[in-house]
């Protein structure tokens, strides 16, 4: 029986961007809503050189909104965290406070043909783009780019097999870009 889970089944929660001294800690850059959900957290999954590696750990000092002095059980040097530099950080999707939970939901839409309310079709999900804690959904209607706010008051229903996602636009938002 194998006890690391898939990757599928992990969430992406950031990666370790340096070391932090000699003593084998590192600097993890986390995305999240809010980094102190994880202060509980015990474990962790490493992606390194393709394999998720579980880890536990044994101290977490957070730093800033977005990053957190970390240091692994096991991990005593600066050679071993050298070699721990730029790999992912995966968390399992149980251990994920709810409004990441929520903001990681929403992301699956990517790709997704988007339908409105009052104006049906209006293009397929090119991408998200992140704007500090205002998410917003670049939608591309022929050559126009639609900017609409990724938040899941304005998303009525989304319908993972067959890639559609019903919307209710604030009023005149989807008019403004097609009438420019």
């Amino acid at each position: 029986m194998n006890l690391i889970p898939d990757k599928k089944d992990l969430h992406k929660i950031g990666y370790f961007s340096k070391l932090h001294g000699f003593k084998g800690e590192l600097t993890a850059a986390l995305d999240t809503d809010d980094i102190h959900d994880y202060e509980s957290l015990e474990a962790i999954y490493l992606e390194v050189n393709g394999q998720i590696i579980p880890y536990f750990i044994s101290l977490i000092e957070y730093k800033t909104n977005t990053s957190a002095k970390v240091k692994l059980e096991g991990i005593d040097d600066e050679a071993q965290a050298k070699a721990l530099v730029k790999s992912s950080i995966y968390i399992n999707k149980s251990d994920m406070s709810s409004s990441d939970s929520e903001k990681a939901s929403l992301r699956v839409i990517e790709g997704f043909t988007v339908i409105d309310s009052e104006h049906g079709n209006i293009g397929i999900v090119d991408r998200i783009e992140e704007l500090s804690n205002n998410p917003l959904l670049v939608v591309m209607y022929g050559k126009i780019e639609i900017l609409l706010p990724l938040n899941s008051n304005f998303i009525d229903s989304t319908d993972e097999e067959l890639k559609v996602v019903h919307i209710t636009a604030p009023g005149g938002l989807i008019d403004f870009y097609l009438n420019s």
